[in-house]
């Protein structure tokens, strides 16, 4: 299935040199320039700071650090051939146990339209979920979206081949990665197949109210007889003044032991707000299961606090201030808790 599926994807790529003149955005993925003229490029800029200070068991320990430093480069090559180039600043822990500060390649890739509502793209690009799912979610200077948190998406993009194709109601994206996740080398044969389909099930225009049923697989191998695979659906709300999401996800795991197992887990995230711009109240609960056949493993992760955010010329500037705390569900034994001032600075 994968090969077959490989096949399909660079037959699509092909058939760009005879395909005539197109252009559409990718859903995630839009234009850096809205005008015609090529080539085009643009730079921007994505950071994340934050202050952490633990208050449970760990003396008191408390650090200034730079979590995200994205560069990002967006070119239009011609009117339907768009290129990125994204390097990412982020701590990383060494062999020795150190954390640094190491440089990475986040996206490296190709895009080019099919249709008028599809494109392909090649390269280290963004996989279909965390993406999508930040899209909605504009708080990912709290850490990384619920999957990537628990270890089950390795990273926002990957390198591979993939389609975007949308509708009026709907919008689609599959393609076939690497499964290591960016930064990481292919370690062996077997790839990651992953899609996601997203359906708008009622919307608003004078309210500007929406809300989507999405759904998303990744079929993948550590190796041979060893799945790692992802399911996950979530419905969500937006409209001006609230953002609401709720998600399910179940994975069958095998990273480096005799059995598979079975992961289960909820997120529920809520936003109320002034606007796009201006103050805004958060929660976030998250239920994970590392392993349903332990009943004593299971952990309740609760984020909650408030945030303003600022439109500063063609930037965007967020500070956000929240508390955090993970229990063990078994007992509601506390297990971590943590004050988080952070900024997510865009331009």
């Amino acid at each position: 299935m994968v090969r077959w599926f490989a096949v399909r994807v660079l037959l699509a790529f092909a058939m760009l040199s005879v395909s005539g003149p197109a252009w559409a955005q990718s859903p995630e993925n839009p234009s850096p320039n809205t005008t015609t003229t090529t080539p085009a490029v643009s730079f921007g800029i994505v950071s994340f700071l934050q202050y952490s200070a633990e208050l449970h068991e760990q003396d008191g320990y408390n650090a200034f650090d730079v979590t995200r430093g994205y560069f990002d480069v967006r070119a239009r090559l011609s009117p339907r051939v768009r290129a990125r180039f994204t390097p990412d600043v982020r701590p990383t822990t060494d062999a020795s146990l150190d954390t640094n500060m190491a440089l990475r390649l986040e996206y490296a890739y190709l895009e080019a339209d099919v249709t008028k509502n599809a494109s392909v793209v090649f390269g280290m690009h963004e996989t279909p979920w965390l993406t999508f799912e930040e899209s909605v979610d504009r708080y990912r200077v709290q850490g990384p979206m619920f999957a990537e948190r628990e270890g089950l998406i390795p990273g926002p993009s990957d390198v591979g081949a993939s389609l975007w194709a949308r509708t009026d109601r709907a919008d689609f994206h599959v393609g076939i990665y690497n499964g290591e996740g960016y930064g990481r080398a292919e370690e062996d044969k077997y790839k990651s197949v992953q899609g996601r389909a997203t359906f708008r099930v009622f919307s608003d225009d004078s309210s500007r109210t929406s809300g989507h049923v999405s759904g998303f697989y990744s079929y993948g191998g550590y190796a041979r007889d060893r799945p790692r695979n992802v399911a996950i659906v979530m419905g969500s709300y937006e409209q001006p003044h609230v953002v609401a999401t709720a998600q399910y996800l179940s994975a069958t795991d095998n990273p480096f032991i005799a059995r598979d197992v079975q992961r289960r887990g909820l997120s529920v995230f809520g936003e109320g707000r002034q606007g796009v711009t201006g103050w805004a109240g958060i929660g976030r609960l998250d239920m994970f299961d590392p392993d349903a056949s332990n009943d004593s493993d299971a952990r309740r992760r609760y984020i909650f606090g408030g945030a303003h955010w600022s439109q500063l010329g063609r930037g965007r500037l967020g500070v956000i201030v929240t508390l955090e705390q993970v229990f063990r569900v078994v007992n509601s034994e506390k297990l971590e808790s943590r004050l988080l001032a952070q900024t997510h600075v865009e331009f």
